[in-house]
């Protein structure tokens, strides 16, 4: 997606039963949809990039106990250290803070235009952040429970991170039919922008998403995620990133880590553009 227009520049699927999973998929993204969370938590002013976040082996909330992936911590750590090492805990232990069960679901609407009707000039489904409280809202901050995205979502959240306001990815120009294209409450504000492309640069360069953005060059940040499934033996892998104008985001499907399968194929997307 091109961050600065929204246009969708590339779509791709690799399956043997011709699913369009890039633009129909509705599964839950994980911790990609960290970059819409931590936008939410700087907009209503709970974080900074730069002010500790308590980053511990486990949380609990809404009788539910969530952890970090091999049950790691990072004791002193920034908000933007969290981020960028994808620290579950570090999120869900603002949730208190931000007192405010619709605040994810806002946030996703008003600011990235998810759960708006999106009409690209071809069939394709739109991300969920349902309104949630207790511990199916702690799910939702890092991406689990009822959320629900596929790739070009998320390519389209972090094009919106980038340019710092949501354009609706077109596929098709709706001028060539006179459509109305879907249009968000409000942009980021400048200071959580700021911020955001801080972390998601940061994670880019020595957190979860260097290895695979490593060959990237141009201005760059990523978000990685791995998303588990009811029955599943692995985690969905997915990958958002962006270098320049294009923002790019994957999906495979019991990939494991994050950087380690949807990484490397958003990676040579963004190093082709």
């Amino acid at each position: 997606v091109q961050s600065s227009n929204g246009h969708v520049l590339a779509v791709a699927n690799h399956r043997a039963d011709g699913y369009n999973a890039a633009m129909w998929g509705a599964r839950a993204p994980g911790s990609t949809m960290k970059i819409v969370t931590g936008a939410m938590l700087l907009d209503r002013g709970v974080v900074a990039a730069d002010r500790p976040a308590e980053c511990v082996k486990e949380a609990q909330w809404g009788g539910r106990t969530f952890h970090n992936l091999n049950n790691f911590e990072l004791p002193g750590a920034s908000f933007a250290t969290a981020f960028a090492k994808s620290c579950n805990t570090a999120f869900i232990k603002e949730i208190d803070d931000v007192k405010d069960d619709t605040a994810l679901s806002k946030e996703a609407r008003e600011v990235f235009g998810i759960g708006l009707d999106w009409k690209t000039g071809v069939k394709s489904v739109d991300g969920k952040v349902p309104e949630a409280s207790g511990a199916a809202a702690a799910a939702a901050y890092i991406g689990q429970g009822q959320v629900t995205m596929n790739p070009l979502n998320v390519a389209s959240i972090t094009a919106t991170a980038r340019s710092g306001r949501f354009h609706q990815p077109l596929l098709v120009p709706a001028d060539l039919d006179g459509r109305t294209v879907a249009t968000a409450a409000r942009p980021m504000k400048a200071s959580v922008q700021r911020q955001l492309l801080s972390m998601m640069r940061l994670t880019a360069t020595s957190g979860t998403g260097a290895a695979a953005m490593s060959s990237v060059g141009g201005d760059k940040g990523a978000k990685t995620g791995s998303a588990e499934v009811d029955g599943a033996g692995s985690p969905d892998s997915w990958f958002a990133g962006y270098s320049d104008d294009v923002a790019a985001a994957a999906m495979v499907e019991a990939g494991g880590h994050g950087g380690d399968a949807a990484g490397p194929i958003v990676a040579s997307v963004l190093s082709a553009s």
